[in-house]
């Protein structure tokens, strides 16, 4: 708080985000603090030189201590490995950091990356560790662009558009992942319009499908497609396809495992759909676009 704005930046985002009923959490970049500058640069393989001494150690273990007693975050995503020294029982150890945090914030959970095998959640990074998707509980974090800063040079040809965003929550939740979707603000704090402009959309979307999403899980069972493109999400009772297509729509829904008479799409209208065998056909009117979601009643 002694430079730049002078202010506590992170208490007042915590603030905020807790004052509309959300969860707070924290990125930390425990293995290189980019104010280090006595390391050789970063190769194309991404393998870091880093500072692993004790010294750094317990500096990066007091600043996490620092976050947990100012903030109780509930989530902390650490990044790019942890300093060696503190890999071992004791003092600034990881192991005294995690019951410290944990005894601080029952709640919280920890990802993958402080290079020792504890997590409470793993993640994979746009294309990178996509076999952590391969069961338990994993989430998938990216920017709206390529960059998890601002970067000046992207234009809206390198930002997701509301279709790709779709296309990427939706076969992460089908699969039983969340997304973590980064956003760039610039200098001054302002989130640019092209990234503002897919968040919008993205929560038009949400206000009448959400149902979908929240506390969903991955239903096997149902069968995802990419022609046309479907994916399956399942909460309680119910099961819901999400579905890119307008006009008369044909896809496989077993006819053991829904009640067809409960068809209705979550904008409110029931559906009116046809059956042959295991395919149902259904008519989707353009207003569902970019992406229409049907809920079906289980057997």
């Amino acid at each position: 708080m002694d430079r730049g704005p002078k202010r506590d930046l992170i208490g007042d985002i915590a603030t905020a985000v807790r004052k509309k009923g959300l969860h707070f959490g924290v990125y930390y970049s425990g293995g290189l603090d980019w104010s280090i500058t006595d390391l050789p640069p970063h190769n194309d393989g991404y393998e870091l030189a880093r500072p692993s001494d004790a010294a750094y150690s317990m500096y990066c273990y007091e600043h996490v201590v620092d976050i947990i007693d100012r903030y109780k975050p509930e989530v902390i995503f650490n990044d790019i490995n942890w300093p060696d020294f503190s890999k071992r029982e004791g003092e600034y150890s990881l192991p005294a950091l995690f019951d410290y945090y944990y005894s601080h914030v029952p709640t919280g959970v920890v990802n993958d990356r402080w290079g020792i095998p504890h997590w409470d959640y793993k993640t994979s990074e746009y294309k990178m560790n996509l076999h952590v998707e391969d069961g338990g509980v994993w989430e998938n974090n990216r920017g709206v662009g390529y960059s998890f800063g601002y970067n000046k040079l992207e234009t809206d040809e390198h930002y997701l558009d509301i279709s790709g965003l779709l296309h990427h929550l939706l076969d992460i939740v089908s699969r039983g992942g969340n997304l973590l979707l980064n956003v760039g603000p610039t200098a001054s704090g302002e989130i640019p319009e092209l990234q503002q402009k897919v968040l919008r959309q993205m929560g038009d979307w949400m206000k009448i499908n959400s149902k979908a999403i929240y506390a969903s899980h991955a239903v096997p069972e149902f069968k995802a497609s990419d022609a046309p493109w479907i994916r399956w999400t399942g909460v309680g009772k119910e099961v819901f396809a999400h579905i890119e297509s307008t006009g008369k729509t044909t896809f496989e829904v077993p006819e053991s495992l829904v009640d067809d008479s409960s068809a209705h799409f979550l904008s409110g209208e029931k559906a009116t759909i046809s059956r042959s065998g295991n395919q149902i056909t259904v008519d989707i009117d353009a207003k569902h676009s970019p992406m229409a979601v049907l809920a079906f009643k289980r057997r």
